[in-house]
């Protein structure tokens, strides 16, 4: 279950367990989980903060008394009365002067990291800061408990300094910065901490997998033909780019889409069509592409717009018709992001259900934001994005970030770094479009896609190498998948 700081609090506080028994717990599930990490000489430091974070440290260095451990108060005091508890009893022996930190961290074969929870928001005092660069420094061991200090739990904003660690260990469920771990580069492995909490009512963030993706999936119903879930329609390419659309179709396919059309400049037609045997085409020239665009997008039932259209004729009309003739979702990409950054407003206008797919890059120009900035606070910008523009918004990355206009953020966590290549998101907007046209949920189908499209890579790394994964191997592995599903 993934579950954001305000809702750990209600969890926690529906629980009925006090907060000195929750403590424990997780101090002696960490100590636990520790112990089989280390062998019986392990040096091994505390850095403990003056909040409950810290309390589950002293907690853990109370049940890891056979080894050679210590504590060190980097924040003072402890300040809640659980933390203060159990700080008081830990023999004197345990604990070391925050003046000799150095030397600790220098000598220590293992630190863990119990300075601060979900509670943590903003920047580190600059004390802190000194510690912490240690401790990154260091050629020791980290592991941090529930949250890497200086990490915000419900986002991915974090400190330049924030700790480094080789595990992390989630305590009871995992926090919306957990699912951003190939993102921020904070922890290396996240390992879940079972604590006993009933988890009934509690609001959990979405999540994707196998089962959950084919319990979304419709199965072929005894009757039906080629028509049943309707027409998936791909507007796109341009001369010296008929890959694009051609990846379109693939990914569409990939997911069974039954009828697959594709309206392209007639100068790539031929290139397409002979690798796409059962897609209907439909090649425009300059003076017949807005209609042929139009009548199409008459029969969609999911639309993708925008893909190698870099030198599409008549881009921004046919962009433009796209969008005020589509009833169905519209999925754009690529190219329409530069249209969109030349004429944005024009998303206050449009009627049918839209998705737009960018990368990092197209979405700080589309607005108008330093690449930097956005790194920091990807989730922020795409919610605000999703919620002022009413659309759904797939900021792409190594943990994609879908969000909806209603605020809900779906984190995901298939896929590799094979898939950081050309055509990527080509085929990633084809997959949605897939099964768009086949489902009714829309963020769900568009969450499916996302996570499909990395899944089919890391099924792709038992028989491919990382290095040359090939994309069009996927209809071949989602074939697999069917047929182990039943399909």
């Amino acid at each position: 279950m993934i579950i954001d700081s305000n809702g750990m609090r209600a969890l926690e506080a529906a629980s009925g367990i006090s907060v000195s028994d929750l403590m424990e717990t997780a101090g002696k599930s960490a100590a636990e989980a520790i112990e089989k990490e280390v062998s019986p000489d392990t040096r091994i430091l505390i850095l403990a903060g003056n909040g409950n974070n810290g309390g589950d440290g002293f907690v853990i260095c109370r049940y890891l008394k056979a080894y050679k451990c210590r504590v060190c108060l980097v924040d003072g005091t402890p300040k809640t009365p659980e933390a203060l508890a159990n700080y008081k009893l830990l023999s004197k022996s345990r604990i070391i002067s925050k003046r000799s930190v150095r030397t600790e961290i220098a000598k220590a074969d293992l630190i863990i990291d119990a300075v601060y929870g979900f509670g943590y928001h903003g920047e580190l005092k600059p004390e802190i800061r000194k510690i912490f660069r240690l401790v990154n420094e260091s050629s020791s061991r980290v592991f941090s408990i529930d949250i890497n200090s200086g990490c915000e739990a419900d986002t991915d904003h974090h400190d330049k300094d924030a700790i480094l660690s080789d595990i992390t260990f989630a305590l009871d469920c995992y926090k919306p910065v957990h699912m951003l771990r190939k993102e921020t580069g904070v922890c290396r492995e996240i390992r879940l901490l079972d604590l006993g909490l009933p988890h009934e009512g509690a609001k959990a963030w979405p999540e994707m997998n196998e089962e959950i993706f084919f319990s979304n999936f419709p199965r072929r119903p005894e009757a039906m033909h080629k028509n049943t879930y309707g027409h998936t329609l791909i507007v796109g390419g341009c001369y010296g780019m008929a890959g694009a659309v051609g990846l379109n179709i693939l990914g569409a396919r990939t997911v069974g889409a039954p009828y697959v059309e594709c309206a392209l400049p007639d100068s790539i037609y031929p290139i397409v069509a002979a690798r796409h045997l059962t897609t209907v085409f439909h090649p425009f020239s300059y003076h017949t592409a807005v209609q042929t665009v139009e009548e199409c997008c008459s029969k969609a039932k999911a639309v993708v717009f925008g893909s190698g259209a870099v030198y599409m004729e008549r881009k921004e009309q046919c962009m433009d018709v796209v969008l005020q003739s589509s009833t169905c979702p519209v999925i754009l990409d690529a190219e329409a992001f530069h249209l969109l950054h030349q004429n944005s407003y024009i998303l206050r206008f449009v009627n049918c259900p839209l998705i737009l797919t960018p990368h990092i890059g197209e979405f700080a120009s589309l607005i108008n934001k330093p690449v930097e900035e956005i790194m920091d606070n990807r989730m922020k910008y795409a919610v605000r994005f999703a919620k002022e523009n009413k659309v759904i918004v797939v900021l792409k990355g190594a943990n994609t970030i879908v969000a909806s206009p209603l605020g809900e953020v779906y984190i995901n966590q298939s896929g590799n770094p094979g898939l950081a290549q050309a055509g990527s998101g080509d085929l990633l907007a084809g997959i949605i479009a897939g099964i768009l046209t086949m489902t009714r949920d829309i963020y769900t189908a568009v969450c499916m896609g996302v996570w499909l499209h990395g899944h089919l890579a890391d099924l792709a790394l038992e028989k491919q190498s990382m290095q040359t994964l090939s994309l069009e191997s996927y209809p071949e592995l989602m074939d697999e998948l069917f047929r182990k599903h039943g399909y």
